[in-house]
């Protein structure tokens, strides 16, 4: 009979591999899924329900881990957390994700009124950091991993997207001063998070090449990325980060921020991605989240596959979704994902 190994096991040889190049010897390649709001059909709650009440979101999340048994245990809740507790207004749907109804920084006169968030009593961070606190007491056997609001997607949240684009070109010191602000809201929820023992990816979706350029990544928001990695370093945390869409430009850019991992969106190429990390980063991704929505097994199969073929064998990797699995995606076929990570995913 094998051995059996937990996601603990699993995930630590993965940055051995990159770390000091060692191979251990296990069943098959890591694997855990971006889930969130999906999680709330679980136990029949709605979307609404799960990102108003901590301890909805803490019972999906633990039916999610009973049922999926990823190798670690994301804590994918509502990215609009700082934003809200910083001004931003939100309208809930009753079955979708929150919604920007009103941005803090639409009125730039408002950002003397800006201040950092206290993760223990502002908004809705403290019921988050009650439900990491509740999961990792429930989930033993994998790592319990926050994500959070880097500081590029908290400064385009109180601004707008549009409006901080075109500031980057006329107003370059106003988005600086935003993105220091953004940047201690970030490294204030790490701590608050580091304290009770999780691990933290920063999402950064807008800071996609679909959506910005290079150079505006370069300029306004790799500084802030490599000042948190920093950081964080120097009190041995290592953290991630993920970016949505289109990294091929910057790949080498999130690499040197120095994060322990980058983890990137079906749009990036894993093969460059596996390249640019080699030996200096674990790689996470990046299976397209529309397979969680295909009609056959097969698409994601072929899916799975290729991702596992564009990885170099001596680097750290870990098999996931390239982002969030969508919200109306069947339990049924996220039961898929997990089980190709053991029949694809095979060292044997």
């Amino acid at each position: 009979m094998s051995q059996e190994y937990t996601g603990k096991q699993r995930v630590s040889a993965a940055f051995k591999k990159t770390f000091t190049d060692k191979d251990p010897e296990l069943d098959r390649v890591p694997a855990y899924i971006f889930t969130g709001a999906c999680n709330a059909k679980l136990i029949g709650a709605s979307v609404k329900d799960l990102l108003k009440d901590h301890k909805v979101f803490t019972k999906a999340q633990i039916a999610a881990y009973e049922r999926y048994k990823p190798d670690i245990m994301i804590m994918m809740w509502d990215l609009s957390m700082d934003i809200e507790a910083m001004g931003n207004e939100l309208r809930y749907p009753e079955d979708s994700m929150s919604v920007v109804v009103s941005e803090f920084l639409e009125d730039k006169s408002n950002f003397s009124k800006l201040k950092v968030p206290d993760p223990q009593k502002d908004g809705r961070i403290p019921g988050y950091l009650e439900a990491c606190v509740e999961l990792k007491k429930a989930v033993t056997d994998a790592p319990v991993s926050g994500v959070i609001a880097g500081p590029w997607t908290i400064a385009m949240g109180l601004r707008g997207a549009n409006d901080l684009i075109v500031d980057t070109k006329m107003d370059a010191d106003f988005v600086h001063e935003l993105m220091k602000i953004s940047t201690e809201a970030t490294k204030s929820f790490t701590e608050a998070l580091n304290e009770i023992g999780i691990g933290v990816g920063y999402s950064e979706a807008p800071a996609s090449c679909n959506l910005i350029s290079p150079g505006i990544y370069r300029e306004f928001v790799f500084p802030y990325h490599k000042e948190l990695v920093s950081y964080f370093k120097e009190q041995k945390i290592g953290v991630g980060i993920h970016i949505c869409g289109n990294a091929n430009p910057i790949l080498d850019d999130m690499v040197a921020t120095g994060a322990s991992n980058i983890s990137v969106d079906s749009g990036t190429d894993l093969g460059k991605a596996a390249e640019a990390a080699r030996g200096k980063a674990v790689l996470i991704g990046n299976v397209p989240t529309e397979c969680f929505l295909a009609e056959s097994k097969d698409v994601m199969k072929d899916a799975v596959k290729e991702c596992l073929d564009q990885v170099v064998d001596d680097s750290g990797y870990i098999l996931a979704p390239g982002c969030e699995v969508p919200t109306i995606a069947p339990a049924e076929k996220i039961d898929w994902f997990m089980e190709l990570a053991s029949e694809v995913g095979s060292y044997q």
